[in-house]
C-alpha cells in the first residue's frame, strides 16, 4: 500500500508538471509494468486505481459536452397524441426557464433548499400511478390472452371448470347456462335489469309508504319527530291543536318534542270524549242489534278517525269564514267595548245584563244607515275592564242554544268544552293584554306575511272611523230601528243559506233562474270579479261563470 501511495503521489507530480490530457494519462498508465511484481495485493490496488481514474475521466468528459436538450422533433414522430406532446413540451420549457432564472439569481439562496415536500409527494404519487398503470396493462394483457385462447362454446365441459379462472367461470355461466335454457332469463338482459330495479323500488316504497299499515311502523321508536308526524297525521293534528289552543302561539313555534304533561293531558281529554261517544254508540248498537255502528262523528269501520277530524276541521273553517264575513260586513267584529245586536231579544238581553232599568245610563249607537246592527255601550264599559273567562263564554253559548231550541250533539259539545278548557288555562290574558283592545291584540298576533293582513288592517281603520262618527240613538227609536234591522238581518241570513245550498247543481240552477238577480239588486249578495275585483251586477254573467 505504501508503494501504491508513493506511486499516486508521483503520478500527481508528473501530471502537475506535464499538464492533464489523454497523452499524460496514457503515459502514466505505462507504470503498470512496475506494479506487476507478483504481489497480489499490489496488483489489486493498481487495478482499483485505474478504474477510479477512468471514472474521473468519463465524468470530466461528460461535463465538457454541451447540453443539447430534448429532441422534440423526434418525439413528435413517435407520439400520436399531439396535444399531450405539446402539453409536455410547454411544461418542460416552463420548468427549465424557472430553473435557469433561479440559477441566475443573486443573494441568499437558502430558501431554495426548503419546502421540497410537495415535490416529493408529487414524485411518490407519480411512481404509484406508474405502478398502477403497469399493473393494469399486465392484467389487460392477461385478459386478452385468456379471451384469445378460450375454446369455442361447443367444446366446453361444465364438469371440468378451472376454479382459478374466474373469467372462464363467468363465461360458462352466462353463455352455456342462461343462453341455452328457455326458463332461465339472461341476468344481464336490459328487460331483466329494469325489472330488478322496479322490484327494488316497489319494496322501498312499501317500506317507506305513509299508509295505515306500512312496514316502517315496526321502527317507529327510531324515527325523528317530523317523520313520526308525517306518518301519524291524526296525532299531529291532535298535538298541533292542543299547542295552538293551550298557548295561543304561532304554529311555527310548534315544539319537536311536546311536554309529557301535554301528552298525558291529551290522552285524558281523548278518554273523556271517547267515554261519551262510546256510551251513545253502544246504546244505538244494542237497540239496532248491529255488528258495527259508527260514532257521532261518522267514523267508519276501517277508519282511524283522521278522515272525520279533517272533515270537522274543514266544516269549522267554512263556518268560521261565513261568520267572519257576516260580522265584518256589519262592523260587528273586534268592536269592543261596543256590543253589536241585530234582534230585539239581543237588545233587551244586553240591557238587562247591564242593569239599564236601575241606572238608565246604557247607550245605543248606530254606525250608519248601511249597517244592519245597533251597538250597545254598557255603563262601565272600558278597555281595561275584566274579560269573561272562556268557560263563561262557552256556558253562555250553550245557554243561547238551549233558549233558541237548538240541540247540540253531546260528543261535539264535549269536544268543544275540552277545547275551551285549554283556552281557559292561558290565564286572565287569554284574549288580550291589559290596556289593549281586542282589535290591537288581533292585529298584533297576526303574522306580517299573512295574505289577509292588509284586508284586516283596512277593516280596522274603517271601523275606527265609523266609531268616531257614531251617533247615539234616542230611546224612543230603539224599538223601530231594531225591528227594521232584525228584518234585514233575517233576509241576509236567508240569502246566505240560499248561496250555501247553491253549491249543489240543481239548487244552483234554481237560484240562478229565480232569486239571484233579486238578491244582487237588493244588496244581499255582492259579486266580485276575481280578475280585477270589480263588482258584477248582471246575474247572466254569474250564471255563465258558474257553468264554466
Amino acid at each position: 500500500m505504501a508503494t501504491i501511495r508513493a506511486l499516486v503521489n508521483c503520478t500527481r507530480t508528473l501530471r502537475a508538471q506535464t499538464g492533464s490530457g489523454t497523452g499524460v494519462t496514457q503515459s502514466w498508465l505505462k507504470l503498470g509494468n512496475y506494479a506487476a511484481t507478483g504481489d497480489v495485493e499490489q496488483e489489486a490496488c493498481w487495478i482499483d486505481l485505474k478504474n477510479k481514474e477512468l471514472a474521473v475521466s468519463n465524468t470530466v468528459q461528460g461535463a465538457e459536452k454541451t447540453n443539447e436538450g430534448v429532441d422534440w422533433d423526434k418525439w413528435e414522430k413517435l407520439i400520436a397524441h399531439k396535444d399531450i406532446l405539446q402539453h409536455m413540451k410547454r411544461t418542460y420549457d416552463a420548468n427549465m426557464a424557472m430553473i435557469e432564472r433561479t440559477a441566475n439569481m443573486e443573494g441568499d439562496m437558502s430558501h431554495l433548499d426548503t419546502d421540497w415536500e410537495l415535490y416529493e409527494n408529487a414524485r411518490q404519487n407519480c411512481n404509484q400511478a406508474t405502478r398502477t398503470v403497469k399493473k393494469i396493462i399486465a392484467d389487460g394483457s392477461k385478459a386478452l390472452w385468456v379471451s384469445q385462447n378460450n375454446p369455442p362454446a361447443w367444446k366446453v365441459d361444465t364438469n371440468e371448470w378451472l376454479e382459478s379462472d374466474q373469467y372462464w367461470q363467468a363465461f360458462v355461466e352466462k353463455h352455456a347456462m342462461y343462453s341455452q335454457s328457455g326458463d332461465a332469463p339472461d341476468p344481464e338482459a336490459p328487460a331483466i335489469v329494469e325489472a330488478n330495479k322496479a322490484t327494488w323500488n316497489t319494496n322501498m316504497a312499501k317500506f317507506n309508504e305513509r299508509t295505515d299499515t306500512p312496514m316502517l311502523y315496526d321502527y317507529m321508536h327510531h324515527l325523528p319527530a317530523w317523520e313520526f308526524y308525517d306518518i301519524n297525521r291524526k296525532q299531529f293534528y291532535e298535538h298541533m291543536t292542543y299547542f295552538l289552543l293551550r298557548t295561543g302561539d304561532d304554529f311555527r313555534h310548534f315544539p319537536d318534542m311536546p311536554s309529557w304533561k301535554w301528552l298525558t293531558h291529551i290522552e285524558d281529554l281523548r278518554f273523556k270524549q271517547f267515554a261519551v261517544a262510546h256510551r251513545r254508540r253502544e246504546k244505538r248498537q244494542i237497540e239496532r242489534v248491529a255488528r258495527f255502528e259508527p260514532d257521532d262523528f261518522g267514523t267508519g269501520e276501517e277508519q282511524t278517525g283522521e278522515e272525520t277530524e279533517m272533515a270537522i276541521l274543514n266544516h269549522e273553517k267554512h263556518a268560521t269564514e261565513l261568520t267572519l264575513a257576516k260580522l265584518m260586513g256589519n262592523f260587528a267584529f273586534l268592536c269592543d267595548p261596543l256590543v253589536p245586536v241585530q234582534t230585539r231579544f239581543q237588545l233587551h238581553y244586553i240591557l238587562s245584563k247591564d242593569g239599564y232599568a236601575e241606572h238608565g245610563q246604557t247607550k245605543v249607537l248606530t254606525l250608519g244607515d248601511d249597517i244592519n246592527a245597533l251597538f250597545v255601550l254598557p255603563k262601565n264599559a272600558a278597555i281595561g275592564a275584566p274579560l269573561p273567562t272562556p268557560l263563561e263564554c262557552f256556558h253562555n253559548m250553550m245557554e243561547h242554544y238551549r233558549i233558541s231550541g237548538m240541540r247540540i250533539n253531546p260528543t261535539y259539545a264535549t269536544r268543544t268544552e275540552h277545547q275551551t278548557e285549554l283556552i281557559h288555562q292561558r290565564g286572565p290574558n287569554w284574549l288580550k293584554l291589559p290596556h289593549e283592545t281586542v282589535m290591537e291584540a288581533y292585529l298584533r298576533r297576526m303574522r306580517k306575511d299573512d295574505p289577509l293582513r292588509n284586508a284586516f288592517t283596512e277593516y280596522a281603520a274603517e271601523l275606527r272611523e265609523r266609531i268616531a262618527g257614531a251617533k247615539e240613538v234616542p230611546k224612543e227609536q230603539w224599538e223601530s230601528m231594531i225591528t227594521e234591522i232584525e228584518k234585514a238581518s233575517k233576509e241576509d241570513d236567508m240569502a246566505i243559506k240560499q248561496m250555501e245550498n247553491a253549491k249543489h247543481g240543481k239548487m244552483a240552477q234554481k237560484l240562478i233562474e229565480s232569486d239571484l238577480q233579486k238578491l244582487m239588486d237588493e244588496g244581499h249578495i255582492l259579486v266580485l270579479d276575481p280578475t280585477n275585483n270589480n263588482i258584477v251586477n248582471n246575474a247572466t254573467e254569474v250564471e255563465a261563470a258558474l257553468k264554466m
